[in-house]
């Protein structure tokens, strides 16, 4: 699969790897957002944030990653923007206090505090639909700001509480693995002419990852790693530079040998990637499998360790679903929200005269 340049893929054709493609690669990753290209041509999303990279089959991939270092500095890091803007709700319940337009931690104690507050919240049943949203952007923005403090690293992972420990360090390890995948990038100086959707609703979307789980053996929380990494949970709507389509990113020639149904509608296309992991060696060795989906041993170990996260409390789920989708361009880090949707690809500069407030960072 090739991660699409708005899109990452999940099916690869037979054969091919892969490799740093033109995707939405949708995970958040951290400072370097992987490039990854799937196997199928669709296009990476890694960490939110939106990268463009050159295949090593000559395919332009593009990586939706989640800033890193190219967001924040000291100055109370960077606009709370990338955790949900126009969101200025406050969120209450026996474990959060949100206000989405406050300042982001200032020194690793603060994070690992914040940390352990937002992933217990995640996990308290506590929270309505739209609070689970508000604490996982914010969640988002919390471990993007760990991607440019990587020296709290360390501090972080020893003072966050031992019930979040493990969430806390293994969205730490995917995000690391994401970054590797953007050792090499080309940088855009165009918007992407893709739409910005809102997803399907997490309920809907956790049917359809149980549907293939239960037709094929491969477990839903690799579907929906998958899915979150490649479109962001189908947030980015868009044809890869290498032909790639829909929310799991397929080639239509590898679409036609493996899977049947619309690759653009998310029911068909998560059970039609759940199929594809079957013929790369899932469920039986899942590490196979995924390498399959894309040739890059970080790219494996992201998936696994996001699908880790949801495998230890499902709960989890939910605050990736509302991860944001950011793009790196020439000119900074640009968040992309829902409603965006250009006629055709736009100088950045351009872009940015009409939308200052998009730029998270300079």
């Amino acid at each position: 699969m090739a991660a699409l340049t708005v899109l990452a893929g999940a099916c690869a054709d037979p054969g091919r790897g892969h490799t740093p493609g033109a995707g939405a690669l949708a995970s958040d990753a951290g400072p370097e957002a992987a490039v990854t290209g799937n196997d199928d041509g669709g296009d990476a999303v890694a960490d939110g944030l939106v990268v463009s990279t050159t295949a090593a089959d000559g395919r332009s991939d593009t990586v939706a990653r989640d800033g890193g270092d190219d967001i924040g500095g000291d100055s109370g890091g960077y606009p709370l923007n990338d955790a949900g803007r126009n969101q200025g709700n406050k969120v209450t319940s026996d474990h959060t206090i949100i206000d989405e337009t406050a300042p982001l931690p200032l020194s690793a104690e603060e994070l690992a505090a914040e940390l352990t507050e937002r992933e217990r919240a995640l996990r308290s049943g506590e929270l309505t639909r739209e609070q689970l949203a508000q604490v996982g952007r914010r969640q988002q923005a919390l471990y993007r700001r760990l991607g440019v403090r990587p020296e709290w690293a360390d501090t972080v992972l020893d003072e966050v509480a031992g019930d979040v420990a493990d969430a806390v360090a293994l969205n730490w390890e995917a995000r690391q693995n994401l970054q590797a995948l953007l050792a090499t990038h080309v940088l855009h100086d165009t918007m992407p002419a893709w739409r910005i959707v809102p997803p399907p609703p997490a309920e809907e979307l956790l049917t359809y990852y149980k549907e293939a789980q239960s037709e094929t053996g491969i477990e839903w929380e690799y579907l929906a790693a998958i899915n979150l990494v490649e479109t962001r949970m189908g947030r980015i709507q868009g044809i890869s530079t290498a032909g790639a389509v829909g929310p799991m990113q397929f080639l239509p020639t590898t679409w036609a040998e493996c899977c049947q149904g619309d690759p653009t509608v998310p029911r068909d296309a998560i059970i039609g990637a759940a199929t594809y992991l079957t013929h790369r060696g899932g469920p039986a060795n899942m590490s196979k499998a995924i390498w399959g989906y894309n040739n890059s041993g970080h790219y494996v170990d992201a998936v696994t360790a996001y699908a880790r996260v949801m495998m230890e409390d499902e709960r989890a789920y939910h605050g990736y679903h509302a991860w944001g989708v950011y793009f790196l361009t020439t000119e900074g880090v640009i968040a992309i929200d829902e409603g965006y949707e250009p006629d055709a690809e736009i100088p950045v500069t351009e872009w940015l005269a009409r939308n200052p407030e998009t730029l998270v960072s300079g």
